[in-house]
């Protein structure tokens, strides 16, 4: 039955006056009181030799994908005990890195989307969908660390096993399960990433600022979660 699937797999429901009601049965409401996002804070990446209408990289590992340029410009500019493509119906996200620091553990959870035409521009519609997964995100942070651990076990493995090619980007299996066991004394710290190649710096607006202002309130209220955008010039 629809309404039982529904009741399970539960949509993000976007309604008029960019309201919107999450996974979780909140409703968010835009606060117009809120500060813009900081337009200084969009961080412009180089997409040369990317098709920034292909989204995912696939078991092929498609060069010209954002989730492929994502993988290569995370690894250069960072350090991951584990990096998995977890990309997927009922991902946690796109890309999930883990790496312990000290008595921390640091949760990156990274979000592509494709953009809507060829070029850069100031599509609303390009962050909508962005901004719905990384709030839905935020929910590995406040149900603790072991169902996202148990989640990108079982998803890996299931993708190993469908594709015959590991999803490890960084690290193995050995690793993610020495963090498993190692999880519980550690506190986690979540990192949010977003990554629109087809949203222009230059050309964003108050609609889009207002967008990512209420999506990085919200993580960072539920998940004490940092907030990146990746974009264009």
């Amino acid at each position: 039955m629809l309404a039982q699937w529904l009741d399970v797999n539960k949509p993000l429901l976007f309604l008029e006056g960019d309201r919107m009601i999450t996974p979780e049965s909140r409703l968010l409401e835009p606060r117009y009181e809120l500060p813009p996002f900081d337009p200084a804070k969009l961080t412009a990446l180089d997409w040369i030799g990317v098709d920034i209408r292909k989204e995912s990289q696939r078991a092929e590992r498609r060069t010209d994908s954002i989730q492929f340029h994502m993988s290569r410009h995370l690894q250069e500019t960072d350090a991951f005990d584990v990096l998995i493509d977890d990309d997927g119906a009922g991902e946690a996200a796109d890309l999930v890195g883990l790496r312990i620091d000290g008595n921390d553990i640091i949760v990156t959870l990274v979000h592509c989307k494709y953009s809507s035409a060829d070029r850069p521009g100031a599509r609303v519609k390009d962050l909508y969908e962005l901004c719905g997964q990384a709030v839905r995100g935020a929910k590995w942070r406040h149900q603790g660390l072991d169902p996202l651990l148990r989640h990108l076990d079982q998803r890996a493995q299931h993708s190993m096993q469908r594709t015959g090619i590991s999803p490890y980007e960084v690290g193995t299996i050995e690793d993610l399960y020495r963090i498993r066991r190692l999880a519980p004394q550690l506190r986690p710290r979540l990192r949010t990433v977003l990554a629109q190649p087809g949203l222009s710096a230059r050309a964003s607006t108050p609609e889009h600022l207002r967008l990512l202002a209420g999506a990085q309130s919200y993580v960072h209220a539920v998940a004490r979660s940092t907030f990146t955008v990746y974009c264009s010039t």
